[in-house]
């Protein structure tokens, strides 16, 4: 089968501006920092260096091109979401399979990270108006 060749733009899609970005990231630090501490659990030695991870992540994720057509909350849903993802992530990997005796901690490494995110998401919502 011949596929045919498919002509992409030379155009750029616009990417999100540095100082943007940085402060998407610094106003969801305080929720991303809560959560990663009080929900996942993780150290503050621990949670500071996910931070570090997100925040090289995101910036990657303004840099791609059409970022600069995405909504804020979008990218800050974004940003949430990677923030469980690897949360959750981190900790079922310190507990190596083996279910915690915390409950509340259990429950919350059953829900998918996209909802803890989105719950997230309606926190720093309220706290900002």
């Amino acid at each position: 089968m011949v596929y045919p060749v498919v002509s992409v733009g030379s155009e750029k899609q616009p990417s999100r501006p540095a100082n943007e970005l940085q402060g998407v990231f610094e106003r969801a630090l305080p929720v991303i920092h809560s959560a990663l501490v009080s929900y996942y659990r993780l150290s503050e030695d621990e949670a500071r260096g996910a931070e570090e991870d997100l925040l090289m992540w995101f910036q990657r994720l303004g840099r791609r091109g059409g970022s600069g057509h995405m909504p804020a909350k979008m990218l800050r849903l974004s940003l949430l979401s990677a923030a469980c993802q690897y949360g959750r992530s981190f900790q079922l990997w310190k507990l190596g399979g083996v279910e915690s005796a915390d409950a509340d901690l259990n429950e919350l490494l059953s829900r998918e990270p996209e909802e803890v995110a989105t719950d997230l998401e309606l926190r720093l919502e309220k706290e900002t108006r």
